[in-house]
């Protein structure tokens, strides 16, 4: 995995809200017998079945799952269940656990048998079947029984089967709005800004016809608090002649809707009852322009199906609110806002005017520390701090009492308020069962947890959660999970990771499902104790942190040996597995024991016959035992950053569900000869050509060609290009291909920093060791710059590519690859990371690419200028912008680039091109004898952060006009003056000594000044707009520049 857990603490969740939620677990068990079915199908009548005599039991097992799934459809339509249910539920979805590991070890051992000892299939008569056989009968025969016994549980079975009038069909009370607007909710900027631009352009002056904009966020985040503040706009009322406030909610009558819609504006249905009669009185009635917002809104099809056709001949603005991103979309919608989470301020400022009472703002202050710890743990989520405000209303207004409230039980919600817990339940409830599923596993991790999504996809994969669908690959389907989850707003998408490639839980979505989950999956430190309600439900799910020197589980866990899934954490001292470990966990499917300091792996290893999932990333491991070769069942290997790891065992070329190997930045000597046979690999991450040559022993390596038969390829790392003996169309035909990377040097443990410029380009060359390998690029050998300059125009790159990253091309002039064809060659490039072209003097042209939102450029040693030939080369452009789509663009450790420019008055002007106008963030690292930004920055109007560290020749950063963010300026040795950035909030500084101008920054909000002890702030200094201001060790005067800011 990439990241650390935390250590967290386990509180028993059990929301007042949630007492309809009992038996939640209905549909994912409906979900899991669906499963196990579809894996009996595939058994019942195979040969196997037929050898081993249990055909007969399978089908009897067969029966009862097809009876038993029917009552627990019935049971997903029940939502206020009793305790008695609840315990019914839990014993089924046990079973079906061993049902599901039954099945899976018959399939397992069965072909285990076969391709060691036979071929052809054994005889029935074979006496060595007959201790398979019998296991085999004798576990099926225990499940029907078991199945027997709980479907003669004549009481529940009879309550399962009652029809109860009183039990709505969705059983959550219909959520209403209305538009009244409490002025206390409004507090901050962040709302104050974003209703001042939606307002903005609902009145803008436009031609006839709807202009959509959405509103997207989780639930409990303020959509409809924003939606209210809109809608009560002065100017709002003002433009359009009418408007109206709709509730649409998640469960709504198409028809009951249209008449509430014929009310607001006036009229009365009358005898009107069928959609098509109600629509036609609503198209009479509407005029022709009003406003409308649709608060709630869980369904594209109100306005596809019921509004569209009557608002036709009408104009106007509409506003939706939703959780679901997509939601917005398929609407239409012009402009999506994402409602992001309170900062700390706002948050307090919201809670302390709900708790306030006349004549008590001092107390308010005095408490202002505690509520500030309070409204952490809020996590900036305003329908929680307005619950825990009820909460406080009712309490002393005294540290004692508020500290009561901040460490007590109520952020495991079972005091709150029913309305937070419902809120959020109906995101969850809304999910289709697999995606449940999803949803709930990620309760393994803690609480602010930076999640990967390939380890999310892959986890979900190893447990089965991900349903096949025809030829699509599984890892396809389950990004698609992940993207789903990212639009409902229940995985919140972290910003610094690129391409929604990371994410994390709120924390209060991340108690509901450690409540759902109940008490399956479970998360502990060291020594602390299982406190358990239920003992009679297995630990399906164990994430352990601060495990201690060795590996172990509770000894609870262990007896049970129905663990699948194992996380280990936080646990950087841990040296050794148990011994007898792996003996007790047969079921295991997934194994996280990385970031660790083991050095050996047992042979019991190969005990795991069910393991589909091993990360050993980052760990001291020395060698993998043979014994790998019987995960037959294996589908990812993580073996990334091992840096005593110098060889794979060739029993890894036995491992024929293989569908991930990661070895990335392990020093291996070589690949075993046979993986390019592991015919379903279609992740490769540090694919090694060749061998190293200082050895004596007689290997068998990997080729280029040994991709040939690796058809599903969707993400490809090769290393050590420099041993290959000719470039190879084993890469053309991968049509899956996303990303891929190009190295032509073999993996580096560490990075010579000698060749860095300054400490941020050292942080840089850690991250990135192969920036500068310890053998020093100038130093190649003219006959290996000839190989390497061949090789790359050899290859065929497909037209697929998502992402493509270069490394160490040594020819003076561009590969072919990258010749002015891009933009038809790679039609779909979103990621570009050009490193170590170090004797190219000029740049491949890259502004037509017409998908490109990230490019990262880093030592391209002999680069002097950069100019127009790298939006569209020397012809001016036919096309409408350069970058069009382009987000993020990096220039690192460029030790000669002087000059910067887009030609602006030739193109730009001339031809009316747009420069970078989707650019949001622009970062320029070490990068000393850089004179000046190009005049052309300022076309890129969406602009929001700008960092400079180690531009030693920059004299000023200036004429900015839609910078609004972030400026980060740090030992910028000759920078003089930065002036006319108007909407700038955010300025850092530092080791800029002659730094004497800064102006024309009226929107500054936040001012940071480091490494500059020769400052001190004066006291006549003032800004209006100023709310945040850091000294870091100021002695002397501040720069004479100071006051100006405002």
């Amino acid at each position: 995995m990439f990241f650390h857990f935390q250590q967290i603490a386990i509180r028993p969740y059990s929301p007042k809200g949630l007492s309809f939620a009992i038996p939640i677990m209905a549909e994912i068990l409906s979900d899991f017998a669906g499963r196990c079915l579809s894996k009996l199908l595939s058994f019942v009548e195979g040969e196997a079945t037929k050898i081993l005599g249990v055909k007969d039991d399978l089908k009897k097992l067969q029966r009862r799952l097809l009876r038993v799934r029917g009552v627990l459809e019935d049971a997903e339509k029940k939502r206020h269940g009793s305790a008695e249910i609840n315990a019914w539920v839990r014993e089924m979805k046990d079973i079906m656990y061993d049902v599901e590991d039954l099945l899976d070890l018959f399939k397992t051992k069965a072909e285990n048998l076969w391709v060691s000892h036979y071929s052809p299939l054994p005889s029935a008569s074979d006496f060595s079947c007959l201790p398979l056989a019998r296991q085999i009968a004798n576990k099926v025969r225990e499940v029907n029984d078991r199945l027997d016994d709980i479907s003669e549980d004549r009481h529940v079975m009879s309550r399962l089967h009652e029809i109860d009038p009183s039990i709505q069909e969705s059983g959550i009370n219909t959520r209403d709005t209305s538009p009244l607007l409490i002025q206390s909710d409004i507090v901050g900027t962040q709302i104050k800004e974003v209703s001042e631009s939606l307002v903005k352009s609902l009145i803008t002056e436009r031609d006839e016809g709807w202009k959509i904009f959405g509103i997207v966020g989780m639930g409990g985040i303020g959509k409809t608090t924003l939606a209210r503040n809109v809608y009560n706009d002065s100017r709002i009322h003002d433009f359009f002649p009418m408007k109206t406030w709709l509730c649409v909610s998640k469960r709504f009558s198409g028809n009951e809707l249209l008449k509430e819609l014929i009310r607001s504006f006036g009229g009365d249905h009358g005898e009107a009852r069928s959609k098509a009669e109600l629509e036609l009185k609503l198209s009479h009635l509407l005029p022709k322009k009003f406003f409308i917002v649709l608060d709630d809104l869980w369904n594209a099809n109100v306005w596809e199906d019921l509004l569209r056709a009557p608002f036709k001949c009408s104009s106007g603005g509409i506003l939706i609110t939703t959780r679901d991103e997509r939601v917005a979309r398929q609407i239409g919608a012009s402009s999506i806002h994402c409602v992001e989470k309170m900062d700390k301020l706002t948050s307090w400022m919201l809670l302390s005017t709900m708790v306030s009472r006349d004549g008590e703002d001092e107390d308010l202050c005095q408490l202002e520390a505690i509520g500030g710890e309070i409204v952490k743990k809020c996590d900036g989520l305003p329908l929680a701090i307005k619950t825990v405000a009820g909460v406080l209303r009712s309490k002393e207004r005294c540290e004692k009492e508020w500290n009561k409230v901040l460490e007590s039980e109520i952020w495991s919600m079972n005091q709150l308020q029913e309305e937070l817990p419902r809120a959020l339940y109906l995101s969850y409830e809304d999910l289709p069962s697999h995606l449940k599923q999803c949803f709930l596993f990620c309760s393994l991790y803690p609480e602010n947890h930076i999640m990967h999504y390939q380890d999310l996809t892959r986890f979900w994969i190893a447990e089965g959660f991900v349903k096949p669908q025809g030829d699509r690959l599984l890892e396809d389907l389950a990004e698609g999970y992940y993207e789903e989850l990212l639009g409902r707003n229940l995985l919140q998408m972290y910003a610094m990771y690129l391409g929604n490639s990371g994410c994390t839980m709120h924390g209060l979505l991340r108690s509901l499902a450690v409540y759902l989950v109940e008490e399956e999956s479970v998360s502990i430190s060291n020594g602390e104790r299982l406190e358990r309600q239920n003992s009679l439900t297995k630990i399906r799910h164990l994430s352990v942190s601060n495990m201690g020197e060795e590996v172990a589980v509770p000894e609870e866990v262990a007896s049970q040996n129905c663990l699948r899934t194992l996380l280990v954490s936080n646990s950087f001292k841990t040296k050794r597995i148990g011994a007898d470990l792996f003996e007790k966990l047969g079921q295991l499917r997934v194994l996280c024991i990385d970031d660790t300091e083991i050095d050996r792996i047992p042979d019991s290893l190969g005990n795991l016959i069910q393991l589909r999932y091993l990360d050993l990333d980052r760990t001291n491991v020395q060698s993998l035992p043979e014994s790998i070769g019987c995960l037959r069942n294996l589908e990812t290997l993580n073996l990334q950053s091992c840096r005593f790891l110098h060889y794979l065992p060739d029993a890894i070329t036995k491992l024929q569900n293989l569908r991930c190997l990661r070895v990335a930045e392990t020093p291996l000597n070589h690949l075993p000869k046979g993986i390019g046979n592991l015919t379903k690999i279609n992740h490769l991450d540090g694919f090694l050509i060749g061998h190293e040559r200082d050895t004596q022993s007689q290997v068998e390596d990997c080729a280029l060609d040994d991709l040939q038969s690796l058809n599903d390829l969707r993400f490809l790392h090769l290393a050590a290009l420099k041993r290959a003996c000719r470039g190879s169309l084993a890469l053309a035909n991968k049509t899956l291909l996303k990303h891929l990377f190009l190295n032509w040097l073999p993996p580096c443990v560490e990075a010579d920093l000698t060749w860095c410029g300054n400490q941020v380009a050292e942080a840089l060359a850690k991250g990135f060791s192969g920036l500068f390998p310890p053998s020093s690029l100038e130093c190649f050998p003219e006959e290996e710059c000839h190989r390497n300059v061949r090789l790359f125009n050899e290859l065929s790159l497909p037209s697929s590519l998502e992402l493509l990253s270069i490394y160490h091309f040594l020819g003076q002039e561009l590969p072919k690859c990258m010749d002015r064809c891009m933009p038809m060659a790679f039609p779909n490039l979103q990621f570009l990371f050009l490193h170590c072209f170090i004797s190219c003097t000029q740049l491949p042209v890259l502004g037509q690419l017409p998908q490109l939102k990230f490019l990262s450029i880093a030592r391209a040693e002999a680069i002097v200028t950069i100019g127009p030939e790298l939006l569209c080369g020397q012809s001016p452009s036919t096309t409408l912008a350069a970058f069009p789509k382009l987000e993020y663009l990096v220039f690192s450790i460029m030790p000669n680039w002087e000059q910067w420019s887009f030609g602006e008055t030739k193109t730009a002007i001339t031809h009316e091109l747009k420069l970078l106008p989707s650019l949001k963030r622009l970062l320029l690292i070490d990068c000393p004898k850089l004179k000046a930004l190009p005049d052309g920055l300022h076309h890129a109007t969406n602009l929001q952060e700008l960092w400079i560290n180690g531009a030693h020749e920059l004299g000023a950063v200036k004429n900015l006009p839609s910078l609004t963010t972030e400026l980060f300026l740090e030992d910028n040795k000759k920078l003089e003056k930065v002036s006319n950035l108007p909407m700038l909030k955010s300025l850092i500084v530092g080791s800029c000594p002659l730094l004497k101008r800064v102006d024309s920054l009226s929107a500054l909000e936040m001012l940071e000044l480091r490494h500059n002890s020769s400052w001190r702030l004066p006291e006549s200094w003032w800004n209006p707009s100023l709310r945040h201001l850091s000294l870091d060790s100021q002695e002397g005067p501040l720069p004479v520049w100071l006051p100006e800011t405002a």
